[in-house]
């Protein structure tokens, strides 16, 4: 479906630009550009639908009413966390940041934890940088479904990345989207991991 089309749906429905920025917890600009598309993705429409309440029959033939919501339904919110590129300083990233100092960006998705920002190149063009991804809290103990992308908050800081078994019990390893030799895979022992966090959901603005 052409951007324009989109936008004049959710123009219809009372939606703007505006607001879906701030659901998703990324820039006017960013949505703008996606918008300025000629081929807006379905995935990206089934967030618009799961964030807004427009039925994604409205953006195949051009329905343009909403489902009345509750007046007492409140929308589904979760902490924005940020990740920067602080190796060995950066630990406890998820338990160590007041919830109440975070910014809340409504989840398109239910059953998630929070909302991490994503900062650089490693994980390109699966998850590029400046994302936003959608994670749950996982028991370390727990089945890890390999080949998936996961965030480990390690003792030397997070680590967004598809995980693999590693080369004995002890490790796991960790694979970039991204083929540059600098991103070669490396491994992480178990002990030195604090968290597992699995990625639900990624929301790319570019």
């Amino acid at each position: 479906m052409k951007g324009e089309d989109v936008k004049r749906i959710l123009k219809a429905n009372g939606v703007t630009q505006k607001d879906l920025a701030v659901k998703f917890g990324v820039t006017a600009q960013s949505i703008s550009d996606r918008l300025g598309k000629d081929d807006v993705s379905t995935g990206f429409l089934e967030a618009v639908s799961d964030a807004t309440g427009i039925p994604m029959s409205a953006f195949f033939n051009g329905v343009v009413t909403v489902p009345s919501r509750p007046a007492a339904e409140e929308p589904n919110t979760v902490p924005l966390l940020p990740i920067f590129a602080q190796a060995g300083s950066l630990t406890g990233w998820s338990d160590g940041i007041e919830e109440a100092k975070c910014e809340r960006v409504i989840s398109p998705v239910n059953d998630v934890d929070m909302a991490v920002h994503i900062y650089g190149e490693s994980m390109y063009p699966d998850i590029q940088n400046g994302s936003v991804v959608y994670v749950r809290r996982i028991n370390p103990r727990a089945f890890i479904e390999w080949g998936r992308a996961y965030i480990l908050d390690t003792v030397n800081g997070p680590l967004l990345k598809y995980l693999t078994p590693g080369s004995d019990e002890g490790h796991i390893r960790c694979v970039s989207a991204n083929h540059d030799p600098m991103y070669a895979p490396f491994e992480v022992a178990k002990e030195d991991v604090l968290g597992i966090y699995r990625v639900v959901m990624c929301m790319s603005m570019k």
